[in-house]
């Protein structure tokens, strides 16, 4: 049976139409095959900055032993010593010790952060909940996220105002998946507050605010800008996988629906936007005081 005649053919506009959407697939698959190379590559990289690291964190930590065997041996000759040597020696040891202990403090710091990025490029990992100091976890990661993008522009400078409630205490949480929020919420804000300092040029202070507070029944963190803000039809997509307001070639669009997913599903929270064009964003996280 001839069928031709029972099949109408596409319009230029369906084709048109068909062509986009095989264009934006295209596109997908592209930006997936980047990020598994990427996650490849940064993984090697990791891996070869986690032994140097381990080699400087443990002989910081027998340095310290040294310099607590020189002590002894200085102590014991002290009668020995002139008033000013002695004097010089205290000094010397003073400064000695605080910075052995500053430089094993941010080396177990970066080991810390190395260990959770390995974990989180290992896309099997189990979901573990464990009690995690919040306070201090958002800390380390909205700072790493900000080294991040001074990498990218040195010229980038920003003020963190802080304020946390010191009655949260440990949280049970995913450690892994809620450092990758607080990454990917800061790094969002750091470049909103980057592209309206350039528009700027002068008279604007970059700032972010970091906020945890302990309500009822559940935890909220807040994490606000100054930056260039965002109108409603862009809130509403925000979530959305592979929806992004950055440049071509700047941003995936998984960071933020990544985040959501976290939020919502691994933990059972909510997540929201608050954000005014040209003044401020702000996200609100609120977790469930009980998970497991």
């Amino acid at each position: 049976m001839d069928i031709s005649n029972k099949i109408s053919p596409a319009t230029d506009e369906q084709l048109l139409l068909l062509s986009s959407e095989l264009e934006e697939i295209k596109e997908k698959f592209i930006q997936s095959d980047k990020l598994a190379f990427i996650g490849k590559l940064t993984t090697g990289i990791i891996h070869e900055i986690k032994n140097p690291l381990n080699f400087i964190n443990n002989f910081t930590r027998l340095s310290q032993e040294l310099v607590g065997e020189l002590n002894d041996i200085m102590d014991a000759a002290s009668d020995q010593l002139d008033p000013d040597t002695k004097a010089d020696f205290e000094d010397v040891r003073t400064m000695l010790e605080g910075n052995l202990i500053k430089i094993l403090e941010n080396g177990e710091r970066a080991q810390r952060i190395i260990f959770s990025m390995l974990a989180q490029m290992n896309n099997n990992h189990e979901v573990v909940f464990a009690p995690v100091d919040l306070n201090k976890l958002i800390e380390e990661f909205a700072k790493l996220a900000y080294q991040g993008m001074r990498g990218n522009d040195s010229e980038f400078n920003l003020t963190f105002k802080t304020d946390y409630d010191p009655s949260i205490g440990l949280v049970n949480l995913e450690f892994q998946e809620m450092s990758r929020v607080i990454i990917n919420l800061v790094d969002n804000a750091c470049y909103a507050l980057n592209e309206k300092r350039k528009r700027t040029k002068e008279g604007f202070s970059p700032e972010i605010l970091l906020a945890t507070k302990k309500l009822d029944g559940f935890i909220e963190i807040r994490i606000r800008d100054n930056g260039s803000g965002m109108p409603q039809a862009v809130i509403d997509k925000l979530f959305q996988p592979f929806f992004t307001t950055k440049p071509k070639g700047q941003g995936t669009g998984l960071g933020l629906s990544l985040s959501y997913d976290i939020i919502t599903n691994v933990h059972k929270g909510k997540i929201e936007i608050l954000s005014k064009e040209n003044e401020y964003t702000e996200f609100r996280i609120h977790i469930p005081v009980n998970l497991s």
